[in-house]
């Protein structure tokens, strides 16, 4: 037995090497990327290897701080100052070690030979550029051709991804596009240069299930079309199940394991891959307590916004319906799901109904007190009652401001606490009733894992003790066994403290396990509403039908 595992873990060696033609595209031997820190070194990435075929697409898949992306940029020529690549690391391209390779020719094989597809097309692309003007760089730096032509090379690329209305995104800017839309965007630069090979890291991690199925056919379809090879980094193993031909999985810098895709998910034989198999959110909501009184009500809420569309000298003006005149009814202890997919109105009907942004019209009570009329000053005695957990933690969090100042800082804005002292100690229970150590407090964000910084943001929220927590999406970009982490969290302090939820999520998976009701969005307006098992069992509505079928069934 210990042979055979010995075996199934060889670092090297593919399963599948001898049913194979041809040398690999990709053929890395033994990455060993260590980081220099304050006090010493860590090591991200231990002599890991792997090869890629022309034509296949291989997974990469294990938690954050998995080593995944850096072995990825490490690929790239995209490592940081402080990264150290061990001298006996190879990572062979076309007959050599790219490693070995000056910046000037890095960047020629950067972009041309080996793209890459980044997780948040908002922080990769350029917000005072056009989206026309970036591909058309993307394709000059490599390409001796006129801006003309490649401005007709952009048309045709976005065309190719399949962008609705192309010759007008090429003169938009990238806050103008859905998030499904930059990273259609993404996947158009990525392939200016008919690459051989693409690295998709995390491409579809905060997308609707919809349009992550849609990201990742018409990069299937792409890569029939070119013969590219693939090499996708995920956490999702609903993607990688779909998708990819061979699965690497990595824990803390280390390849456990590795198959093909079908005996990975059929026999999985490291302890780890069992694991991360195990991790989907599991469990239902505990039934609601009788008599439970209502503390939130929206009434013929509508939400409009004037967007400006038409020439830069010819500006025309249009009224959007963001929230098209909905009710909603949220009662103590209870978790209520919204769902929809991007640009349905969730996340604006959520602040809307915390007056985080105006309303056009109805009426909203919060714990049957109508807010729907008062000022952001009136407002203030009954924030520390309503708390927000948003979808990105990292950009939640100040990041020049330590862990204890951040929670500190809600305290202090709502007059918490007589003392220092006393306002340092409800910081370490809120630490400590999130899942952190107290001793965290001089920490910053940004040495934290995407997990950790969540649970540093719900500490946030129930430091001011709370009724209500508006969830904005806060597992999406979470791995699937730090999710369950979270929802067992949530449930925690929902018994403890009697907390009620307005959950936004496009993760049915998650909302099961978590929610008791679920509302359905789509377009600013609600198609269908029940109880969780209704609504997933025996959805009323075509669209609801197909969010299920996208989040359930397997292609």
């Amino acid at each position: 037995m210990a042979l055979a595992l010995a075996q199934s873990f060889s670092p090297e060696l593919r399963h599948d090497s001898g049913e194979k033609e041809g040398t690999p595209v990709i053929d890395a031997r033994n990455i060993a990327v260590t980081f220099k820190v304050e006090h010493g070194t860590v090591e991200a990435v231990k002599n890991v290897s792997f090869q890629l075929y022309r034509g296949e697409t291989i997974a990469i898949v294990g938690e954050s701080g998995s080593g995944k992306s850096v072995t990825a940029r490490t690929i790239m020529g995209l490592l940081t100052k402080r990264a150290v690549v061990s001298p006996t690391s190879s990572i062979g391209y076309d007959g050599k070690n790219v490693l070995k390779f000056s910046e000037r020719e890095r960047r020629k094989l950067r972009g041309d030979r080996i793209s890459m597809i980044f997780q948040e097309p908002m922080s990769s692309l350029n917000p005072i550029y056009t989206i026309g003007g970036q591909i058309i760089e993307a394709i000059r730096v490599h390409r001796k051709i006129g801006r003309r032509e490649a401005a007709r090379r952009a048309l045709d690329l976005l065309k190719k991804v399949q962008i609705p209305d192309p010759e007008a995104r090429l003169r938009q800017y990238p806050h103008q596009l859905s998030g499904g839309q930059r990273q259609r965007v993404m996947i158009a630069m990525a392939l200016a240069n008919d690459p051989d090979v693409l690295i998709a890291d995390e491409p579809t991690t905060a997308l609707d299930v919809t349009v992550q199925a849609q990201i990742l056919n018409l990069i299937r379809d792409l890569q029939k079309q070119l013969g590219m090879a693939v090499i996708l980094i995920t956490h999702d193993l609903t993607v990688v199940r779909q998708f990819s031909d061979y699965v690497y999985v990595m824990q803390h810098g280390e390849m456990r394991e590795h198959n093909r895709t079908e005996e990975i998910f059929a026999s999985p034989q490291h302890p780890y891959t069992k694991h991360l198999l195990a991790s989907e959110p599991r469990g239902r909501a505990k039934p609601l307590r009788e008599g439970c009184d209502t503390i939130l009500e929206g009434k013929g809420v509508r939400v409009s916004f004037m967007l400006r569309h038409g020439t830069f000298f010819k500006p025309q003006m249009r009224d959007l319906v963001a929230v098209d005149s909905l009710d909603l009814e949220l009662r103590r202890h209870e978790t209520l799901g919204l769902v929809g997919e991007s640009g349905s109105g969730k996340t604006t009907f959520g602040q809307a109904l915390l007056r985080l942004i105006n309303t056009e019209s109805g009426e909203i009570y919060f714990d049957r007190q109508p807010i729907h009329g008062r000022s952001r000053a009136e407002m203030r005695p009954l924030r520390s009652r309503m708390q927000i957990v948003f979808q990105d933690p990292f950009s939640s969090l100040n990041p020049r401001m330590p862990v204890g100042q951040i929670i500190e800082e809600g305290l202090i804005v709502n007059n918490i606490g007589a003392s220092k002292s006393e306002r340092l100690e409800r910081v370490k229970d809120a630490l400590v009733s999130a899942g952190m150590p107290a001793n965290v407090l001089s920490r910053f964000p940004h040495e934290f894992s995407g997990g950790q910084r969540q649970r540093i943001a719900i500490a946030r929220a129930i430091a001011l003790e709370p009724e209500f927590i508006l969830l904005d999406e806060p597992t999406s970009a979470l791995d699937l066994s730090v999710q369950a982490q979270i929802i067992e969290l949530l449930r925690k302090l929902q018994d403890e403290r009697g907390l009620s939820y307005l959950f936004i999520s496009h993760d049915l998976k998650v909302v099961r396990a978590l929610c008791h009701r679920i509302i359905v969005m789509q377009n600013g307006k609600i198609v269908e509403q029940g109880s969780v098992d209704d609504v997933l069992s025996h959805p009323k509505t075509a669209y609801t039908e197909r969010l299920v079928k996208a989040a359930f069934e397997v292609a």
